[in-house]
């Protein structure tokens, strides 16, 4: 089994990939049914083996994340992509239903579902009440019109700007506790904030030229790209931290953790999960091994303001 690379190599290996990274539409590769496990199947909680699926809410709006085809009959994805192979090696089916995102976190805590993934940062404020099998790498971006010049690679170009953020993710954190601070340490203007309810809301903000920058994931440039009504621009930003990114299931559910590590691990070793980062073009943001909970095991040491 491959190990996980220290994170001072992995620094110096991926974020020079980071700057450019604007992943196209999933390219047209197969991805292989996996063959049923019977000794990963044991390892699932009793209600998911006698029920014979497990439950999972998204927030299907954002590609490569997760979304639905244009028949609006499938949720399509990287991460659909992984939790179905790893189901498929644990020998069981996976229901997704689609939320607004201030309702994946809440469906999960309520235990109407079994599990939760919709490009879920792992956080230690979250891991108090969830457990997180992380997978992959998130980093965020600046996003600007194009006709905006204004804003560069250089953070103290945002001081005193306007943007917006939508209710109950990371970004809100990283604008208020990493940008704006670097703003004040140095004498400029903190940056205006403003919480909205979608990742949609915070993107027609951008475009009506009632914000001036927005954050959304490096790995969505293509789609957000794609997608724009008016020419928008990526813009690389120091402060901006690598995250963990992964399936959350409850605290005490450990079971199903544990079920879902081993899963990831089978995926992983058999090549599968390699193909699936190769179909969404996200080969720099993998993890050389899943893991539990590694924003609090085995934190990045990201630069600070």
């Amino acid at each position: 089994m491959r190990m996980p690379l220290p994170l001072k190599i992995l620094s110096v290996l991926v974020l020079p990939l980071l700057a450019a990274i604007v992943p196209a539409a999933a390219a047209d590769i197969a991805i292989p049914v996996q063959d049923a496990d019977p000794a990963l199947h044991a390892l699932l909680p009793d209600a998911v083996r006698a029920s014979g699926r497990i439950t999972l809410v998204t927030d299907a709006h954002a590609l490569p994340c997760e979304a639905f085809d244009d028949a609006r009959q499938t949720i399509v994805g990287f991460e659909p992509d992984v939790i179905r192979a790893v189901t498929q090696k644990l020998g069981v089916g996976v229901e997704m239903t689609s939320t607004d995102f201030p309702g994946v976190i809440p469906g999960l805590q309520s235990a109407r579902y079994d599990m939760a993934m919709s490009c879920l940062t792992d956080r230690p404020d979250r891991e108090e009440s969830m457990t997180f099998i992380d997978y992959w790498m998130g980093v965020a971006a600046i996003y600007t019109l194009e006709s905006d010049t204004s804003v560069t690679e250089d953070p103290l170009t945002l001081c005193g700007l306007r943007t917006a953020a939508q209710s109950g993710i990371s970004y809100i954190d990283m604008i208020n506790n990493l940008l704006s601070v670097h703003c004040e340490k140095n004498g400029k203007p903190r940056i205006e904030l403003s919480e909205l309810p979608s990742r949609a809301a915070v993107l027609l903000a951008l475009y009506a030229g009632r914000i001036d920058f927005a954050l959304s994931d490096t790995a969505a440039a293509a789609d957000l790209k794609a997608k724009a009504p008016k020419p928008v621009r990526m813009v690389a930003n120091r402060f901006l931290p690598r995250s963990y990114t992964g399936f959350a299931v409850r605290k005490d559910d450990t079971a199903l953790a544990a079920a879902l590590q081993a899963g990831l691990k089978a995926i992983y070793e058999n090549g599968t999960y390699d193909l699936i980062a190769k179909k969404w073009q996200l080969e720099p943001l993998k993890l050389e091994a899943p893991g539990i909970n590694l924003a609090t095991a085995q934190p990045f040491d990201n630069p600070k303001p």
